[in-house]
């Protein structure tokens, strides 16, 4: 072996061992012969500077040596007598013209990786291995450069890492250290494997009085090059909670062999991120979640004008959790990518009172960023303002775009008082929401509600294959089993469908209560105004759409509702969208009994040709066309054409893949 006598820099050689060159015409030992090798250790160690600090290796007993030859390999025994530098090993002779001598005799297969240090600065733990390759003798050698390079041979030995830690003042005790990259840039161990990270266990052990603690690696006899603006992350496990430092090389590194590299953290700078089960919060590495607990600390980890990135590890139940919304303070530049991976989070619950206000209750408050791949079971949202949803309050705000896919929510939100309130968002701005569901519970007071947003605002929403179940009820007005108000110029929404039961006063529609960019739904604005949405191939399957108007001593003729889109600019893009032949559709009374704003098939329209206006004086609804009587659900979206990549279509109702 084996480790360091003294210490406190890195293993260059120097050998003093006279080389013991064969003579000509001396004979090798016959093959059946035990003969005795001489074999030096290397001098004293320096660091990468070159200093000499009396770092040494030296021999220990039971060690042994292999030696190849040309045809066999042959495993040499230490003797009794040896001293640190000096030793004598038997064994059986190999021939050959040129000779590998490997010391340990397994060298070549050992595993840095993962060690275990004993105690601050201690290196007894560290071993010495080396090999001496295409060398011309082996009967007298020193695992010195000098030595091989006189018999033809190079030498490759292991380095040391010494890391020397200034930890922060509340550290006790240190249990482990590591240091990674997030490339595979450390060699596993002698052999070609690379890693990303070198890990050391400690055991007893505790910072010095100035709080530092002093680690020491064994590295590869191959050196490790760390590439110019490599990050490198130095992990320490503590008594409390495991810290981290992040540190930039600027400029290429080497983690050399046959040396000692010094490696010097200031106290500066140290995290606790790891409240995760893993990961930095990075693109390629994520926080991994598998816990409610961790689910708090995001809040913590969430940066003003960065992006943090989560993955759920597992199912999550949030049911001991009183929520705070992740990106609710101005200016919502929290940015966040949400990866589900496929995971449920169960009860979750959000909750704003007069008492204890919460801004735009909900999971991300405003979502600036990505979610996608999660379920949401069992969530709750209640508030007494405007603005919620079980994801956002908000998706997306001014130019800070949202992007929802493959998201699917089921729950109760009750808001008593205010307006936007939505499945996923109450209002989503600048927002992309693809392969989505809402089933869930609304009751509102406010206006513009809806089945998976309560209203656009500012550059739109685009809304594609989406379905929405459940019942969003309103005493207000502007509901619909998509979106309650859409009031921006382009926004659209394609391929969706709506089961839900839908009830408020007025103007509602199974998919969209009103489409028409933001302005009143009066004649003029609806004859005269392009906002360009698109309401497309969308099928209302609802189960009720029903006015809940509030009769008056002499109830008045009141906005139209309608079966696909309550009250629309007749130039939007109204295409090919369908409803249940049988869909239970109650107008409000006064509309009822004038009788002319009962659901009519209707042509497609566009700017170039307008929707035909209904005979009532606000009779703007565009019903689209019925189904034939008992079709399905799933035979109607085939035949106009969704995507069997995106939607499965063996039941009655199509289901997301």
């Amino acid at each position: 072996m084996k480790t360091t006598q003294y210490i406190v820099a890195m293993l260059a050689g120097a050998a003093v061992l006279a080389s013991c060159v064969k003579e000509a015409g001396n004979e090798l030992p016959q093959p059946q012969d035990l003969i005795t090798i001489k074999a030096e250790m290397p001098g004293d160690v320096t660091t990468k500077a070159g200093a000499h600090v009396g770092f040494s290796w030296y021999w220990g007993e039971g060690d042994k040596i292999a030696i190849t030859g040309a045809d066999d390999t042959q495993i040499y025994t230490i003797q009794d007598g040896f001293t640190p530098k000096y030793a004598e090993f038997v064994g059986k002779p190999v021939a050959g013209d040129a000779f590998t001598i490997t010391y340990p005799e397994k060298a070549a297969t050992a595993d840095w990786s993962a060690q275990t240090q004993t105690g601050n600065n201690s290196y007894a733990h560290l071993k010495y291995a080396a090999e001496l390759a295409g060398v011309d003798d082996y009967l007298s050698f020193a695992f010195n450069p000098d030595w091989a390079a006189a018999h033809n041979g190079t030498l490759k030995q292991v380095g040391v890492m010494k890391m020397v830690i200034a930890l922060p003042d509340t550290v006790s005790a240190v249990n482990g250290v590591s240091i990674s990259a997030e490339d595979a840039i450390f060699y596993k161990g002698n052999g070609e494997t690379k890693v990303n990270k070198l890990e050391l266990a400690v055991e007893n052990a505790a910072p010095d009085a100035n709080h530092t603690f002093i680690a020491w690696f064994t590295t590869s006899w191959h050196e490790a090059v760390v590439p110019a603006n490599t990050v490198l992350t130095v992990s320490v496990k503590t008594k409390d909670a495991p810290i981290t430092k992040e540190v930039t090389f600027t400029s290429e590194a080497v983690v050399m062999s046959g040396k000692v590299n010094v490696f010097n953290l200031d106290n500066t700078g140290w995290k606790s991120p790891n409240h995760y089960t893993s990961g930095k919060g990075t693109a390629t590495d994520p926080w991994i979640i598998t816990t409610a607990q961790q689910m708090t600390f995001m809040a913590d980890d969430m940066a003003a004008g960065e992006t943090r990135f989560f993955k759920l590890g597992a199912n999550i139940d949030m049911k001991d959790i009183a929520w705070k919304p992740l990106n609710a303070a101005s200016p919502y530049d929290k940015k966040i990518d949400f990866n589900g991976a496929g995971y449920t989070i169960s009860n979750f619950k959000c909750v704003s009172t007069a008492e204890a206000a919460v801004s735009y209750p909900s999971f991300f408050g405003v979502l600036y960023g990505s979610c996608y791949n999660v379920k949401f079971v069992n969530a709750v949202i209640e508030t007494n303002a405007k603005g919620c949803g079980i994801l956002g309050g908000y998706g997306g705000t001014t130019d800070k775009p949202c992007y929802v896919e493959d998201v699917h929510v089921q729950g109760t939100i009750t808001s008593s008082a205010g307006n936007n309130v939505g499945g996923l968002f109450g209002t989503a701005r600048e927002a992309t929401i693809l392969k989505s569901s809402a089933n869930v519970v609304i009751n509102a007071k406010g206006q513009m509600n809806g089945g998976l947003i309560g209203a656009d605002a500012g550059k739109g929403v685009y809304i594609s294959d989406c379905w929405t179940a459940g019942t969003i009820s309103s005493t207000a007005s502007i509901c619909g089993g998509i979106a309650g108000d859409i009031v921006a110029t382009g926004s659209s929404i394609y391929n969706c469908f709506s089961t839900a039961t839908v009830t408020t006063q007025f103007i509602f529609g199974g998919i969209v209560g009103r489409a028409v960019a933001g302005q009143k739904s009066n004649a003029n604005n609806c004859t005269n105004q392009n906002p360009e949405n698109h309401i497309e191939n969308c099928i209302a399957w609802n189960d009720l759409l029903k006015s809940d108007f509030i009769n008056e001593e002499t109830p008045a003729e009141h906005y139209s509702s309608g079966i696909i889109v309550g009250g629309t600019a007749i130039k939007n893009y109204l295409k090919n969208c369908w409803r249940k032949a049988d869909i239970n559709f109650i107008d409000c009374p006064k509309n009822a009994e004038l009788g002319t704003y009962a659901p009519f098939d209707q042509s497609d329209a566009d700017p170039e040709n307008p929707m035909v206006k209904g005979e009532g004086q606000y009779a703007f609804a565009y019903h689209g066309k019925a189904a034939a009587s008992g079709m399905t659900l799933s035979q109607l979206a085939q035949a106009i054409g969704w995507s069997t990549e995106i939607w499965d279509f063996s039941g009655d109702t199509p289901k997301i893949k």
